[in-house]
């Protein structure tokens, strides 16, 4: 489990890709995307599926291998319909399940999303968008700073990576962003969805950024992690971890 995946409020299944719309009567969805996400850290890799729209009563979800999912609320939500969708699938351990074996399971190609729309969303008839799912999957980045079970003081603190430019199957890659997350290694609150951290998306060009002091505590734990997010959407994480004076 990844660090921004504890603070998703959304069912998860998991996966992440360029998407494209093809109108039926209202239109398409305002996002559908399907990707793969690798752990370079703990070397396991999952799929993820994310879709908003201003409302839906059924939404079915199809793949080259036919039928995925489908899915209708049923007692009062299904009155009110559902808006954002967000789905992880299980990551299994790639000694476990290796890499070509995993891809099998969720092909390269069009995936269709196809919804009933929600009256109380304001709109009616179907919705439908096509995603499209790669296989190419970014080489993970090198955390520098702060080193792995580093104890540093409290204070502004520089976090740096190096960059990512290949496929981890060798061939080029185009990073088009990178993510850098950072949590207080904790339980979160019991009334509270995720921890307390700060995710942000930078240009595929930065290489460090400098985190104010006043977000860090003394003496506490910290989990961090950069993802490199390639232009098909799929992206790799590297994940460390310090603590502060």
């Amino acid at each position: 489990m990844t660090l921004h995946n504890t603070r998703t409020f959304m069912l998860a299944a998991g996966l992440l890709i360029t998407a494209g719309g093809v109108a039926l009567a209202d239109g398409p969805l305002k996002q559908a995307k399907v990707i793969i996400e690798h752990n370079a850290t703990d070397n396991d890799t999952g799929f993820q599926v994310s879709l908003d729209a201003d409302g839906w009563e059924k939404l079915t979800l199809t793949g080259p291998n036919g039928l995925i999912a489908e899915f209708h609320p049923k007692g009062g939500v299904s009155e009110l319909g559902m808006t954002e969708l967000f789905l992880e699938t299980v990551e299994p351990e790639n000694v476990k399940m290796p890499l070509a074996e995993l891809l099998k399971k969720m092909p390269a190609g069009a995936y269709e999303f196809r919804a009933t729309a929600s009256k109380l969303g304001g709109n009616n008839g179907v919705m439908m968008s096509t995603a499209t799912l790669s296989h190419k999957i970014p080489e993970g980045v090198a955390l520098l700073e702060p080193r792995q079970d580093a104890v540093i003081p409290v204070g502004d603190t520089l976090m740096s990576w190096s960059g990512s430019d290949k496929a981890i199957d060798g061939s080029p890659a185009s990073i088009i962003a990178y993510q850098l997350i950072i949590e207080k290694d904790e339980q979160p609150h019991p009334r509270m969805i995720g921890k307390r951290g700060l995710s942000m998306y930078l240009p595929a060009t930065t290489r460090e950024i400098r985190i104010p002091g006043t977000f860090f505590e003394a003496k506490t734990g910290y989990l961090w992690e950069v993802l490199a997010i390639e232009e098909s959407g799929n992206q790799t994480l590297q994940s460390g971890a310090f603590k502060t004076q």
